[in-house]
């Protein structure tokens, strides 16, 4: 690890932003952006950063999706404030990223307020027929007795596959260690948990760790019951044929290594590659799943600029529940 990245690691994890620290799911991926800006401009010292016209001609260059470049922008103003605080021309160099950064997002907000899917949104978003294929071609190739690696990954892309389909989450479950609920006393509060209660035949997710946590505190989520018998199965293969004692619940091809964030998109993306022959996504999952009632978002909307208000003002301030009704 580079004395560069040793710094702007540790500058992160004391970073505060409105008081409060940056989560590690952030600092990891502004670790691995920090990474991905070495590799562009092929060098091994930081301070290609002070060229700031340049290298935002080569990052706009380099990448199409606004928002790819956006995460550029903000990993770079970290890196300035991390190195660069005490030179002459930070303020002036920090002006044009900063503007650079209000120019992306008065342009991502421009397209968030239209509602209208990308084309690339289009181009991986499924179908009903398309959805259904998938489920049953993955569910077709799991074994009745998991004997080899080969069927656990069989296993493992199905429950994948159909937790993001009865519950639209991010990826942050793959981060989960998987015990029995008779261990629940042992849990740590600060570490994700998929539990499975053989008794009851249930398995539960405790969401502790995740990006909005600091929002909506730990989470228990029941997983749907279809889901049970394979996440035992799972379980089962762990413990009487890998011996596994200190569980994670999914693991890289090797069973050893936890699968991380990548390796769980990589592997729900791959899963479109194989029977639909194009990718698919999990942010656009969420997507699909957030558009469902989009049409009753669209008739609050109208009804928000009948009284003259914005959206957010009409559901924030005015909607109130309990209320006595006029038409009912």
């Amino acid at each position: 690890m580079s004395i560069y990245k040793t710094e702007f690691d540790k500058f992160l994890q004391n970073r505060k932003i409105k008081d409060v620290n940056i989560s590690k799911q952030t600092i990891k991926i502004y670790n691995s952006q920090f990474n991905s800006l070495m590799e562009i401009f092929d060098t091994d010292k930081i301070n290609f950063i002070l060229k700031a016209d340049n290298v935002i001609k080569t990052i706009e260059k380099e990448y199409q999706n606004i928002n790819t470049i956006k995460l550029k922008i903000n990993t770079i103003l970290l890196l300035l404030e991390c190195f660069y605080t005490g030179n002459p021309k930070y303020k002036e160099i920090k002006k044009i990223y900063t503007e650079c950064l209000n120019k992306i997002w008065k342009l991502i907000n421009e397209e968030i307020d239209k509602n209208e899917a990308t084309e690339k949104q289009i181009e991986k978003s499924l179908n009903k027929e398309e959805n259904e294929l998938i489920i049953n071609t993955l569910k077709k190739h799991v074994k009745h007795s998991i004997k080899n690696n080969e069927d656990l990954q069989d296993l493992k892309r199905y429950i994948v596959y159909m937790i993001l389909e009865f519950h639209p989450m991010r990826t942050d479950i793959t981060n989960s260690k998987f015990i029995l609920d008779t261990n629940i006393d042992k849990i740590k509060e600060n570490q994700n948990y998929v539990v499975l209660s053989k008794p009851n035949q249930q398995c539960y997710y405790i969401q502790a760790q995740y990006k909005t946590q600091k929002t909506y505190g730990i989470n228990k989520i029941s997983l749907n019951e279809e889901l049970y018998k394979y996440i035992a199965k799972l379980y089962n293969y762990y413990n009487n044929k890998l011996k596994i004692k200190d569980k994670w619940f999914l693991y890289q091809l090797d069973n050893i290594k936890p699968l991380n964030n990548d390796n769980f998109s990589r592997l729900y993306k791959n899963i479109g590659i194989d029977i639909l022959k194009r990718p698919i996504s999990i942010q656009i999952n969420r997507t699909q799943q957030a558009s469902q009632k989009g049409a009753i978002i669209e008739e609050l909307k109208e009804d928000a600029k009948a009284q003259q208000h914005s959206f957010n003002t009409h559901t924030r301030i005015y909607y109130k529940k309990g209320l006595k009704s006029k038409i009912q």
